[in-house]
């Protein structure tokens, strides 16, 4: 499929930030774009990547369901793996994640489960031992707070299923 003459001659122009791109009828009757002005023509307004307001905050673009890195190199849940099922009648799950550098002044690590900050035991900054999961799926994500409590980094978040126990008699 070709694309029409007027949105090639916009594609070319599109780079060149501070060119005015003016329209008018040429002799054919076919629309003539340029970056000169003639008697006929009308200035477009073209709006270029980078235009527009600007957001109100860094985080109203980010997709919750990507993560983003903020000033950290890495920060990811190595484990479980997305999609990992369990079966324990505790609902116990360790989640054990990896950071660099190591966590900014004035930064704390904060699994979600659910969308809800989980409580759990910490054996070390990297790992975090969920308790008491209900039966069913959930969406696990590490998030990095500041003093604020805003999102300065997050995971993509994982999901995990937690499956009832294995009766006895099914048990190996």
């Amino acid at each position: 499929m070709r694309a029409p003459p007027a949105m090639l001659l916009l594609a070319l122009l599109a780079p060149l930030a501070q060119a005015q791109v003016y329209q008018s009828v040429g002799p054919d009757g076919r629309p003539v774009f340029t970056d000169r002005p003639s008697p006929n023509a009308r200035a477009l307004d073209i709006p270029l990547p980078g235009d527009g307001p600007a957001e109100a905050t860094p985080q109203a673009a980010r997709s919750e369901d990507a993560g983003f890195l903020g000033p950290y190199d890495m920060l990811e849940i190595v484990a479980p793996a997305d999609e990992h099922r369990i079966r324990d009648a505790e609902g116990e799950l360790a989640v054990s994640l990896v950071i660099s550098p190591a966590l900014m002044e004035g930064h704390r690590l904060v699994v979600e489960v659910d969308g809800v900050p989980a409580e759990g035991d910490l054996p070390s900054p990297s790992q975090v031992l969920l308790r008491g999961l209900a039966l069913g799926t959930h969406r696990i994500r590490a998030v990095v707070q500041d003093a604020a409590a805003a999102v300065v980094a997050s995971t993509p978040p994982i999901h995990v299923h937690v499956l009832p126990p294995l009766p006895e008699a099914a048990k190996p």
